[in-house]
């Protein structure tokens, strides 16, 4: 898992280098999001959405004992990662972040926080009994190893916006 979240992590915090403030910034159209809103998805979601569950289930709390992954969930463990090419939707909730998109160098300390954070907890959660479960509203009860897998798997899905986003900068 060490590696796969190195690897998972590699590309974003590379890319940081290339970009100009401005190419950061940039908005194809103002549905689409720019490569500082796709940053700041990724970071949010990964402190507030997927380090927090995978702490909450290694301390037993906001979840419960038992459960199971929704058939979505059992889909995407299998195949390990979301399907190629495929677009989610947060459902809208006014627990939403407004993502608005930060600088180069926020990002740069954010995303090394994370990935930092995340190598910190793997041994836990290797050693948890996988009994506690939270909450993923699409994917149904998870535990603290497959809240682990889906924080990479979010990341290595993302690379295909990141690529779509990079396209609108040529």
């Amino acid at each position: 898992m060490k590696d796969e979240l190195i690897e998972s992590f590699k590309p974003y915090l590379e890319s940081l280098e290339s970009y100009s403030d401005e190419q950061f910034a940039f908005k194809q159209s103002p549905d689409i999001w720019s490569l500082a809103q796709m940053y700041e998805h990724l970071q949010v979601t990964g402190f507030v959405f997927f380090l927090a569950n995978i702490n909450r289930c290694l301390e037993h709390r906001k979840g419960q004992l038992g459960g199971t992954p929704s058939k979505s969930g059992y889909a995407v463990l299998k195949n390990n990662g979301f399907p190629l090419n495929q677009k989610f939707k947060r459902p809208d909730t006014e627990m939403n972040p407004v993502i608005t998109g930060q600088s180069i160098a926020k990002y740069k300390e954010g995303f090394e926080k994370l990935q930092e954070a995340l190598l910190a907890i793997i041994e836990a959660v290797e050693n948890d009994t996988g009994e506690y479960r939270t909450n993923h509203f699409y994917f149904g009860m998870l535990n603290a190893k497959e809240w682990l897998l889906n924080t990479e798997f979010h990341f290595r899905h993302h690379l295909t916006q990141k690529e779509e986003l990079e396209s609108y900068l040529k």
